[in-house]
């Protein structure tokens, strides 16, 4: 189960790291911004069918205009540490899952 309180810092590589979990999330649009946001506005945990990670949540940015699916592991540096995986926009059926386990409403403002 997802508990952000069990995770005191974000596991970034550098981003000259080609290979690195940056570079591969900036791919996706993902950036470490987006991550901030997405783990300080209402996260949630969802069930995905993913070998690559450990947790997968859904949530807003902080201007509530944009939806993300992020993936994490935790990090083999530190069991602390909190590893960004990849994300993307999230589809209508996660949006779905946000909504439900918030009781709040979603509406794309873009």
């Amino acid at each position: 189960m997802f508990d952000l309180s069990k995770f005191e810092l974000i596991d970034w590589d550098d981003d000259y790291d080609e290979e690195g979990n940056l570079v591969h999330c900036l791919r996706h649009g993902v950036t470490e911004k987006v991550v901030a946001e997405v783990l300080r506005e209402r996260p949630v945990e969802i069930k995905l069918s993913v070998s690559s990670a450990e947790f997968a949540i859904v949530g807003p940015n902080c201007e509530m205009s944009k939806m993300w699916t992020l993936l994490f592991d935790i990090s083999h540096k530190r069991g602390d540490w909190l590893r960004p995986v990849t994300g993307w926009s999230a589809t209508q059926g996660q949006i779905r899952a946000w909504q439900q386990a918030t009781r709040l409403p979603w509406r794309n403002k873009l």
